[in-house]
């Protein structure tokens, strides 16, 4: 018996159980389809952070409190927070920087008059218009005299701004976050998103105000800053103000000893690569259990046929099917199956990441629908490998039947 006839007879016992072929290929559908959403999705994020890392600029070294783990990532609730503001007067006297920014973030109620909002709140200074470039869309940004008297004073994002006040001019207005009144000084153009966060919604006030008054610390959380020359040279002198500051005795340079990690934006880049490759694979890898799943329902069903079957397969050996004939015709009936259900998964999948890309950017502003080729590929690859590994035991079991037992099947 050819191919062809083979793939003839195999749908033709597809087809005579319709409803089953289709609730058996179900399976491969939804694992098909989550693979290709789960790596759609995680090269989508990746490229995401990488495009907002490199919208910070190549000039920029970001400092932040450290374990004493080089790999420590972002800032962390978990982590001592040791950096502070006499680090920034250090960093500042040493001349690397054009712009060096401290920030201190949290999120408070944010109340006027009736209405009462959620927002993030930062603890900012001057620099941070320097580090950040940002317009102000009405009034004026924080000044030095505001960090240094502690000035009550706020600056609204757009969204922010909307919610508590309307169609009115906030400027000069009051605002409460906790219960601390601040007025309003400045508004903000829209800024859209960065890393996750809408910065729309952010409202920032003197780091000086939000440790005293607000947060009640003495630290703040990060430091962003742009540098003159050679990042990599500012890294390293970085690394010496800030041991020479916190007492750090570390002649060696060993990045263990240091309570703060110092990185620059291919550091990021590098990091970014790495987490979103490990993310991709974990999450493609959650998302192909449900193709075991699926192959284990093919399976199961081509058994199932087996047993219905055996008459048939017992009459085909008598009028001399070999048992490699009968075999090969049930591997082309699962095979059949998990391809079938891998075609229609891809396409699934596709559309799901259209969806997902589409209601994504509603709240991120902009995210790129990357569909990588390589996860169709491996899709179509891996439908049809489930098919042989599954439809194997099926199909040999099938082939050992014997033709005298087989027809005396009931």
């Amino acid at each position: 018996m050819n191919y062809k006839d083979l793939f003839y007879t195999a749908t033709e016992s597809l087809g005579r159980n319709k409803s089953r072929s289709i609730l058996t290929i179900l399976g491969i559908v939804i694992g098909i389809a989550a693979v290709i959403l789960m790596l759609a999705i995680g090269q989508s994020a990746q490229g995401f952070i990488l495009g907002e890392v490199a919208d910070l600029g190549s000039d920029f070294v970001f400092v932040e409190p450290s374990s004493g783990d080089p790999n420590s990532g972002p800032p962390s609730p978990f982590v001592q927070q040791t950096l502070d503001l006499d680090d920034v007067e250090a960093l500042k006297e040493s001349g690397i920087f054009t712009a060096l920014s401290a920030t201190l973030v949290s999120s408070y109620p944010v109340s006027h008059e009736q209405e009462s909002k959620f927002a993030q709140i930062a603890g900012v200074d001057p620099d941070y218009l320097l580090a950040f470039p940002t317009d102000i869309d009405s009034g004026r940004f924080i000044d030095s005299t505001d960090v240094t008297s502690y000035g009550k004073v706020a600056v609204l994002g757009k969204t922010i701004a909307e919610d508590l006040f309307g169609d009115q001019d906030p400027i000069g207005m009051k605002i409460k976050i906790k219960k601390t009144s601040f007025r309003v000084i400045g508004v903000f153009a829209e800024q859209g998103t960065r890393f996750f966060q809408n910065l729309d919604q952010r409202i920032a006030i003197p780091v000086t105000t939000a440790q005293r008054d607000l947060f009640g610390v003495d630290y703040i959380n990060f430091l962003v800053g742009r540098v003159k020359d050679d990042v990599e040279l500012a890294k390293d002198e970085v690394k010496y103000i800030l041991r020479d500051t916190h007492n750090i005795d570390n002649p060696t340079g060993d990045v263990s000893k240091d309570v703060f990690f110092v990185s620059s934006q291919s550091d990021a880049v590098e990091t970014i690569g790495v987490i979103g490759s490990v993310l991709t694979i974990f999450l493609s890898s959650i998302a192909a259990i449900s193709l075991v799943v699926g192959g284990i329902g093919i399976m199961n069903i081509m058994l199932v046929s087996v047993t219905e079957r055996t008459r048939e397969i017992g009459l085909r050996k008598a009028v001399g099917a070999t048992a490699e004939e009968i075999s090969r015709q049930f591997l082309v009936e699962a095979v059949l199956l998990t391809s079938l259900g891998g075609i229609i998964g891809i396409i699934f999948g596709v559309l799901l990441s259209a969806i997902a890309a589409y209601l994504i950017r509603q709240f991120v502003g902009t995210w790129d629908f990357i569909i990588p080729f390589s996860a169709i590929g491996l899709a179509a690859v891996v439908s049809t490998m489930v098919g042989l590994v599954f439809g194997f035991y099926p199909a040999r079991r099938a082939s050992r039947l014997d033709p005298i037992e087989a027809l005396r099947y009931e």
